[in-house]
């Protein structure tokens, strides 16, 4: 099951973000990459109420979808992987840097926010993973300890 989780995760580039202050829930449409050892990273400024969020609140969800196959393949082939995970920070710039290579790499059009000194990496380490297919087949399993891929 989590070799189908991550070749999904991987065939796609955007997702709902859920953040949450003790004051209320907040999503977020974002384009994001899968890093080699099983991260997901996306890019944010630092005055955004999502990045307020997870520095406060680092638990964090990530809905990826195909919703935009539905019209042509119709909702039975709905599939849709919920991410649970907590925002941690890259401990060496370098690392924080490398995450900003592979966003420019496959998100252009990220260019604006990627290239200013202030842009801000939110990194989630996956803890859980729910994998929905069609309307009825739900399953939940929990991510590797370290968030990594095991071997």
């Amino acid at each position: 099951m989590l070799d189908t989780i991550l070749a999904f995760l991987a065939s796609r580039d955007l997702g709902v973000l859920a953040t949450a202050d003790a004051a209320a829930p907040h999503c977020s449409l974002m384009a994001y990459v899968m890093t080699p050892d099983g991260h997901i990273c996306m890019a944010t400024l630092p005055d955004t109420r999502k990045w307020r969020n997870v520095l406060g609140n680092p638990e964090v969800s990530l809905l990826v979808d195909n919703r935009e196959l539905l019209p042509a393949l119709g909702r039975e082939s709905l599939t849709a992987v919920t991410v649970t995970g907590r925002h941690t920070p890259f401990p060496d710039p370098a690392e924080d840097d490398a995450a900003k290579r592979l966003l420019a790499e496959r998100h252009g059009h990220l260019g604006g926010i990627l290239t200013r000194p202030e842009a801000r990496i939110i990194r989630i380490r996956p803890t859980a993973y729910q994998l929905v297919e069609g309307p009825v087949r739900s399953r939940v399993m929990a991510a590797a300890p370290s968030g990594d891929r095991p071997a």
